[in-house]
């Protein structure tokens, strides 16, 4: 472990050269664990730190503006079907009969469903605005967690209908199914259903890591299958959206849908990546199992990508090109470049660094997430990756305005070969006033039996022994989601505020 406060000039990125075998690299000696000292402001400017915090809890305020006026729009979403179907008669069926109130509720949690689909759909299109308010993890996260609404409702909307409607009839359950079954567009809403729930099954954890990350995707493209084919019995079998204003609300809901998902997930990578052609212009080793891929383009500045996001990149190099990697920028755009950093963690990615040649084209989809100064609300900054996930965090140390000595980046690995950049960290800290620490070792087993977050020869610290109080910082962690977890756990115990803790984890 070492624990620094450099001093000096920034040290540039590595040079190009395809990549060849690394030789293994001694771990250098190690010296005893000692605590750190508090840190200590170095000179800057009168008022910089309150510049910044007034700069920040401003911009602090906007993200927040812009999450209600998401929150209000997505309850209109599902309030207004509900409402509609009130309108139309919807409270005296509920009241009419035991059969007329099976099938109330039927149409109600299918009205609910409906609607969850449509914000699922768009939390999964990408949208500048959506993504840059909610941020690309928490809306995925949504999107999950609406994804098991949406199966759950329709699965209870076929199973109300059918008991309110064999109530009505006399008939028992399976006899009103099968009567059922030759009415409308009945069948192709029962095949919709058995689609979804092939996805519902296969989007558990425990089948996700069983199945590639394309088969996966492949299955997954099923919904939008799914979703075509129960569309057509909403307005056949439905009276609600059969005419009048309710139609052209539930046309125009599901138009605008499908045309924000044609638009920002095919069309629009589509026309950045001839715009703005991007190709690799170097690839260089880091430690014996990551690379730094550079890629050299036109007009970059235009694509929006800054210090901390990540963007999908498709290699178009034979063995490679049917397989699309999210990566985080490892480096501030500069010109007309921009630079990610991978590592070896499974057979897509060692195929990638040890093949990959300069002047292979790339696609591009993003960028992506508020990993990023964007997501700042304090003057002061930690930032703490994990293993690769020191990749976003050397481009935030570069893109995000600091006061020294008010700002701590924390780099943990099992070894000090596996620290990525290294040269640069401490480069970029040296010349911004920034403390460092570089942890390396196993993660230690706390008296409980618990997993800490720190090397085991350094189970007695604390992250604030690290850092200094929290209760003006942004704490940044990047990593994997057992390490982020403890980390993040610790930040908030000392007293972070909850809007504060920004994490970027590595899973799918």
């Amino acid at each position: 472990m070492t624990s620094t406060l450099p001093t000096g000039t920034e040290a540039g990125p590595a040079g190009a050269s395809a990549p060849a075998p690394m030789p293994a690299f001694p771990a250098p000696a190690l010296p005893a664990p000692a605590l750190p000292a508090p840190a200590q402001p170095t000179t800057a400017p009168s008022g910089a730190r309150e510049q910044l915090a007034a700069r920040y809890a401003a911009q602090h305020r906007r993200r927040t503006w812009a999450a209600d006026t998401l929150q209000v729009l997505a309850w209109m979403v599902v309030v207004l079907p509900i409402g509609l179907w009130l309108h139309d008669g919807g409270w005296s069926a509920l009241t009419a009969s035991a059969a007329g109130l099976m099938r109330g509720v039927g149409i109600l949690t299918g009205l609910v469903a409906t609607s969850a689909m449509v914000l699922m759909l768009w939390l999964a299109a990408r949208v500048p605005f959506i993504d840059r308010t909610l941020g690309h993890d928490r809306a995925l996260a949504l999107h999950k967690a609406l994804g098991q609404w949406t199966f759950g409702g329709l699965v209870l909307h076929g199973v109300y209908l059918v008991t309110g409607y064999a109530m009505a009839d006399q008939l028992s359950w399976s006899a009103e199914f099968a009567t059922l079954w030759g009415v409308g567009d009945f069948v192709l809403a029962v095949v919709a259903t058995g689609l979804l729930a092939v996805v519902a099954v296969t989007s558990v954890a425990a089948a996700r890591r069983r199945l590639g990350h394309e088969v996966w995707q492949g299955i997954h493209l099923v919904t939008y299958a799914a979703i075509l084919l129960a569309l057509p019995h909403q307005f056949s079998m439905g009276g609600l959206f059969a005419e009048g204003p309710a139609l052209w609300f539930w046309l125009a809901l599901w138009g605008a849908t499908f045309f924000v998902l044609l638009t920002h997930r095919v069309l629009v990578p589509l026309f950045a990546s001839a715009e703005h052609r991007l190709r690799v212009s170097a690839v260089t080793w880091e430690t014996p199992d990551t690379v730094a891929i550079e890629m050299t383009g036109r007009r970059i500045a235009q694509l929006g990508i800054r210090p901390g996001h990540f963007a999908h990149f498709r290699f178009l190099q034979g063995g490679l090109w049917w397989h699309q990697h999210p990566f985080s920028l490892s480096a501030a755009p500069h010109k007309d470049t921009i630079r990610i950093t991978v590592r070896m963690l499974g057979e897509g990615t060692r195929r990638l660094a040890s093949t990959l040649r300069p002047g292979t084209p790339v696609l591009i989809e993003g960028p992506y997430g508020v990993f990023t100064d964007a997501a700042r609300t304090a003057p002061d900054v930690v930032l703490v990756g994990f293993g690769i996930g020191v990749a976003p965090i050397r481009a935030l140390l570069e893109g995000t305005d600091v006061v020294p000595g008010h700002a701590t980046v924390i780099v943990r690995a099992s070894s000090e070969v596996e620290v990525a950049h290294r040269a640069e960290l401490e480069a970029w800290c040296r010349a911004r006033g920034v403390r460092l620490h570089v942890l390396t070792g196993h993660r230690g087993v706390l008296a409980d039996g618990s997993t800490s977050w720190l090397p085991a020869s350094h189970l007695h610290w604390r992250l604030t022994d690290l850092t200094g109080p929290l209760d003006e910082a942004d704490v940044y962690v990047c990593g994997p989601a057992g390490a982020t977890e403890l980390v993040a756990a610790e930040a908030l115990a000392a007293g972070l505020p909850p809007e504060r803790l920004h994490r970027e984890e590595f899973a799918w």
